[in-house]
């Protein structure tokens, strides 16, 4: 049976992630034929993120001190990774779990599968809408970062790609080991979504649910990434 390792950066998030992990063991992967190896990464936190992740015992955790960036902190948990695919998870309760199924599904017919907020959304609040893909709660300048970074990809690469920040991404473990990552930041996912369209592999989208927070729940990213995101797609259109 494949392994699935399920890679979580985590930054302080010790209020999230004892109800994350659950929703994650709930999840039935089995029943796609898949078993399933949970990694926290606890990235420098200051709370009780590692308490919280010891008591689990089916979930391995691996520290990094000091905080190094989420980029690092996914690039530890690739290393640490034994399953056949990985798939990076936030550490807060942004996404859905069982939404695991959707993309593992999808493998069937592509290499890389990412899970798209915006065609969840298009998809949950049916009709016209003036910003498609957008969840009500989600700030206007978050989502228009999105669009900016859809249409950026599609100039620089000639890939359509509807949600390139989604944080559910699933890639082949072999794939993930063999790519030697510079960035350490955000920005980590869009120096592999660049690798990724440069190697020829096809990445598919599936939707998924999206319950966004705000900057006072624990939000992290900042506007500044989003400016770094353009760069970097830039960047490794050219550089290898």
């Amino acid at each position: 049976m494949p392994l699935l390792s399920i890679v979580i950066p985590s930054y302080n998030e010790g209020a999230s992630i004892g109800t994350l992990l659950e929703r994650i063991l709930n999840v039935p992967c089995e029943d796609l034929g898949f078993e399933k190896e949970i990694i926290v990464v606890n990235d420098g936190s200051k709370d009780n993120t590692e308490e919280v992740v010891r008591t689990f015992g089916r979930v391995l955790c691996f520290n990094q001190v000091p905080n190094q960036g989420k980029g690092k902190a996914v690039q530890r948990g690739i290393r640490e990774a034994t399953g056949d695919y990985i798939l990076i998870q936030d550490a807060d309760l942004e996404y859905d779990p069982r939404d695991y199924l959707a993309l593992l599904a999808k493998l069937k017919e592509s290499d890389v599968v990412y899970g798209s907020r915006t065609l969840g959304q298009v998809k949950e609040r049916q009709g016209w809408t003036l910003f498609p893909g957008r969840h009500p709660a989600q700030r206007f300048g978050p989502w228009a970062a999105g669009v900016l970074l859809t249409f950026w990809t599609a100039l620089v690469y000639g890939r359509w790609i509807t949600d390139t920040l989604t944080a559910y991404k699933l890639y082949p473990a072999p794939v993930m080991k063999a790519m030697k990552l510079r960035t350490s930041g955000f920005e980590t996912d869009h120096e592999i979504t660049a690798k990724l369209i440069r190697q020829g592999l096809r990445i598919r989208e599936v939707p998924v649910r999206y319950y966004p927070r705000s900057k006072a729940e624990g939000k992290k990213i900042k506007p500044s990434d989003g400016f770094i995101a353009v760069w970097t797609l830039l960047k490794y259109r050219f550089v290898s």
